[in-house]
């Protein structure tokens, strides 16, 4: 393969014009729900320095759950990014908790992983703390975070001693869930890739064995590789026997469908309000 032309496959900025743009209305977004609301910012949920939640609260009693992972190709990027969705959540009844994990190359994808993991199950063991219901925990997270949501939703849970069901619904926005085309780009530069651990990291092989919902929404104006890899992606969690919504979303690219997380009456958000089970 052309490792140049495989790299501009996945190259989601150079793709998109204007793309800071996005990036800078989430930031200054977020900045302000971190400053006024109701909230718990940089909650340990583990050891490393990179281990940290912010909770954000909503008055709705034992409320459901969501835990969002952001983006930036697992090299970039941060949780105080990704607080501003709260501001439409919080009013519907739903607790949102924006979730770091180590980036590359000092982390590999394994340890990525295995944060999200830990972070899922210290959400549900202390979710009474912040008012939040353990047993209505949903997961989102968009490009490399979507990756890391679809890979929790895979895991063995009942081999922890926590119930197998413990993720109620999945929802990924511009994820890669076939990590083996990445080993081609410049992108392995920082992520050290081999075939085994591609395959090993890469959801498409590694689904869910109980049904779980999945909402898997990509822009119409992304990269033709991420639109794909998410079509495959929810037809092979249809094809598991997994409730599926596959959403492509007109108009939007890879930095402005997320965005659409701080409307609550967009297309996107009103699919989440609907697998979490609260007003729309």
């Amino acid at each position: 393969m052309d490792v140049s032309r495989s790299a501009e496959l996945y190259d989601v900025e150079a793709f998109t014009p204007g793309f800071m743009e996005h990036l800078q209305r989430s930031i200054t977004a977020s900045q302000h729900t971190r400053a006024h609301w109701p909230s718990q910012l940089d909650v340990a949920y583990g050891d490393g320095p990179a281990e940290k939640l912010d909770i954000f609260l909503t008055e709705t009693p034992n409320a459901p759950i969501v835990i969002y992972l952001h983006g930036g190709f697992w090299k970039a990027s941060s949780k105080n990014d990704r607080a501003f969705p709260a501001e439409a959540f919080g009013p519907a009844g739903a607790i949102w908790i924006s979730q770091e994990y180590p980036l590359a190359p000092a982390a590999t994808l394994d340890d990525m992983v295995a944060c999200t993991r830990r972070a899922v199950a210290w959400v549900h063991e202390h979710a009474a703390r912040f008012g939040g219901d353990p047993s209505r925990i949903f997961l989102c997270g968009n490009s490399a975070g979507g990756h890391l949501v679809a890979m929790a939703a895979a895991t063995d849970w009942a081999a922890q001693g926590l119930p197998a069901d413990l993720v109620k619904g999945v929802t990924t926005l511009s994820g890669l869930f076939d990590l083996i085309p990445l080993t081609h780009t410049r992108a392995n530069g920082w992520l050290h890739l081999d075939l085994a651990a591609a395959v090993r990291n890469s959801p498409m092989f590694h689904l869910p064995d109980l049904p779980c919902p999945l909402i898997c929404a990509v822009g119409e104006a992304e990269p033709p590789e991420f639109i794909a890899q998410s079509a495959t992606f929810a037809e092979v969690w249809r094809q598991k026997g997994h409730p599926s919504a596959y959403l492509p979303m007109p108009g939007l690219n890879h930095f402005s469908i997320v965005t659409e997380l701080g409307n609550p009456q967009s297309p996107l958000t009103r699919a989440m309000f609907e697998q979490i089970g609260v007003a729309t």
